[in-house]
């Protein structure tokens, strides 16, 4: 019976013990289970922050891959802009220059004609200067009563005066002969014709001026010079004149040999 009461009592003993274990073991277990499952929360909180910080670096580096990309286009936009720019300078200095090109040209293509233009008038200036005779050289040659046989001062007078024609390419010599008033108007008329052909031969014969060169008239008394009725009067209207003619264009040479 002792042996029994030590063994109920014993077990008595383990049950309070138990019992107080357990009452205090399980506050602490209701504790810990709290503790792990904030815990449990907290990881679950931290994973989500994880998840959220991955996505969020993902998202900068997606951004920084952009902005990167971004100016990658930026730099090649300013390289075309500054390629762009470089043309445009290029093309409107080729402008410019043809431009200026143009103006050159179009200054030499105004010169030429204005130079044509004054050639041409000078042209037409000396065709009508060629065509226009101007009166260079004249001469008289007297004659004695009756006669057309040319006197030694005659000839001297013919001597000085076909040297004006020496060197001119083209000139005209008119010989136009006259009478005092005495006889008949045919034979002044024949008589001035005569001592006009005898000045005519001897410029031709002696000075080689060409016939198609010179042109003679007798005009008789048409045109007296003096009066007829003194001696000296008819001795001045028995003569021949001659006259040299040179295009107005080449009279300058003449002139010049004059002086």
């Amino acid at each position: 019976m002792l042996a029994g009461a030590v063994v109920l009592s014993v077990l008595s003993a383990g049950c309070a013990t138990k019992k107080y274990v357990a009452k205090t073991v399980a506050p602490v277990e209701t504790h810990v289970n709290n503790v792990e499952t904030k815990v449990t929360a907290v990881q679950a909180k931290d994973a989500d922050q994880d998840k959220t910080l991955a996505s969020q670096g993902q998202q900068i580096q997606d951004l920084d891959k952009s902005l990167s990309q971004t100016k990658e286009k930026l730099s090649d936009t300013d390289a075309k802009a500054v390629a762009a720019g470089q043309s445009a300078t290029q093309a409107n200095q080729a402008a410019q220059a043809a431009n200026q090109a143009a103006t050159r040209a179009q200054q030499s293509a105004d010169g030429a004609r204005t130079f044509a233009d004054q050639g041409l008038t000078r042209l037409e200036r000396t065709i009508d200067a060629a065509n226009k005779f101007k009166m260079v050289k004249t001469s008289t040659v007297l004659f004695a009563v009756g006669a057309s046989k040319l006197t030694e001062d005659g000839k001297k007078e013919l001597d000085d005066f076909a040297k004006q024609a020496d060197g001119v390419q083209r000139f005209v010599v008119e010989v136009q002969g006259f009478t005092d008033k005495t006889g008949t108007a045919a034979v002044n008329e024949a008589l001035s014709q005569a001592r006009a052909e005898e000045v005519a031969r001897y410029l031709a014969n002696e000075h080689k001026i060409p016939v198609r060169s010179i042109a003679t008239l007798g005009s008789g008394y048409a045109m007296p010079v003096a009066d007829d009725k003194t001696r000296d009067g008819r001795k001045q209207n028995r003569r021949v004149e001659v006259r040299l003619f040179v295009p107005e264009a080449g009279s300058g040479t003449i002139a010049q040999a004059q002086q």
